[in-house]
């Protein structure tokens, strides 16, 4: 059999926050960057927008996600979305919710 994966790989998180609003976190892996964000109730991102994609995927509680001002879209467990590059995106809650995100490079 013949593998295809590189060799095991020392992965791990660093704090890239923790405040009132959210504790995020993230781990490089390759040329991507894996990113958990907590987003504590009653609780939005700031929003942004970057020219890269970028995968959400809701794992825990219940928050919109936002795309450029739309009606939102539901961010629970299970749930995966792309936001394409250069559309404005922002998170909310009244809950509680924990996402992650995957895009390519570094956090700039």
């Amino acid at each position: 059999m013949t593998s295809i994966a590189s060799p095991a790989q020392q992965l791990e998180w660093q704090q890239m926050a923790d405040n009132e609003r959210y504790t995020i976190r993230d781990m490089a892996i390759d040329s991507f960057t894996l990113s958990e964000t907590v987003l504590h109730p009653d609780q939005s991102t700031k929003g942004h927008s970057h020219p890269w994609p970028e995968v959400y995927l809701g794992t825990a509680g219940e928050g919109v996600l936002y795309l450029d001002g739309d009606e939102g879209h539901p961010l629970v467990p299970g749930s995966r979305y792309v936001v394409p590059g250069d559309v404005h995106h922002r998170v909310s809650t009244v809950t509680g919710v924990t996402f992650t995100c995957v895009f390519e490079g570094p956090r700039r």
